[in-house]
């Protein structure tokens, strides 16, 4: 068993929190790759933690991180949730009253968050390569895609947008395929040749379970 990190969006965070999201795909070369059934991933978002703890050097937040220490509090804008971040927290940094500790700091992309911030853990049940295109309607649904209604019937949100990732104004009409709204999404994220849905390149589809706990604090 191999614990990873993954990246994912604030939308797709927003997924998993509410149970919709069960499958990722990426493109073949990702550093998931070598994930196997059986292995753990942990979920980087994006993230704010206390204001004080911004200001360190990037060395001093790896040395207290290694040591078991962290800040008390994390924020995270998909749910617009808070929360503590552990057992072993710091709770006092001479010179700093407690307003300054408790005050929320700048938020942080998703590449920066730290395991110990990490706040949901997947575990791979199931992997394989396949060409982009090879989606089924279940497996378009089983990644997430938002749920709609239109008039008591079942649709699914679109995802389109312009070249600069702004909305499109055609995101206002549904999709009656999950796989028509996946398709959106995922020409949102990948704009290069190559990469988009039109080139239908070959990509690692994983499934796996997800667990609303931190992955240090879950059993083995």
């Amino acid at each position: 068993m191999t614990d990873r990190p993954a990246i994912f969006s604030p939308a797709m965070v927003q997924s998993l929190l509410l149970g919709w999201k069960l499958q990722t795909r990426r493109l073949e070369d990702s550093p998931l790759r070598n994930a196997e059934p059986g292995d753990r991933l942990w979920v980087r978002e994006n993230f704010h933690t206390e204001a004080w703890w911004d200001a360190l050097r990037k060395e001093h937040r790896h040395e207290l991180a290694l040591s078991g220490h962290w800040p008390g509090a994390v924020w995270y804008p998909a749910g617009e949730l808070f929360q503590l971040a552990g057992q072993k927290t710091i709770t006092h940094i001479s010179g700093l009253d407690l307003d300054a500790q408790w005050t929320k700091g700048k938020q942080w992309p998703s590449i920066h968050m730290p395991r110990w911030a990490s706040r949901i853990t997947l575990l791979v049940e199931a992997k394989r390569f396949e060409p982009l295109q090879d989606i089924s309607e279940a497996d378009a649904i089983a990644e997430g895609i938002e749920p709609v209604d239109i008039a008591g019937q079942r649709a699914w949100k679109s995802y389109e947008t312009f070249p600069d990732g702004t909305p499109h104004p055609h995101a206002v009409v549904s999709n009656r395929s999950a796989v028509t709204s996946y398709r959106e999404l995922w020409d949102s994220l990948h704009r290069k040749e190559g990469e988009r849905w039109a080139d239908n390149p070959r990509v690692l589809a994983l499934t796996f379970r997800v667990i609303h706990e931190n992955i240090d604090r879950i059993a083995a």
